[in-house]
């Protein structure tokens, strides 16, 4: 499957990557690395349930403050788009 970032959604995750590193060192790769882990568990999660397409889902990532909207746009497409703290 593929995974799209919208590109509000790309500004969403260097903002919230200058807030973590604002608050902690090295935050931000952190919460970058927890994205893409919670990505996955969404695409995982996908396999496992029936997903309605072309409507926007909304997912709490569990070690950062931070929701993520998303699309099932088709059978192959993951559109990611919006990023935000919570």
């Amino acid at each position: 499957m593929n995974v799209l970032l919208s590109s509000i959604a790309k500004n969403d995750i260097r903002l919230l990557m200058r807030v973590f590193n604002a608050e902690k060192e090295n935050m931000g790769m952190d919460f970058l690395e927890d994205l893409k882990v919670t990505i996955g568990e969404i695409l995982q999660n996908k396999k496992n349930h029936e997903t309605r397409h072309n409507e926007i889902t909304v997912n709490t990532m569990q070690n950062f403050p931070v929701n993520i909207h998303y699309i099932f746009e088709d059978h192959e497409n993951l559109l990611v788009t919006a990023i935000f703290k919570i």
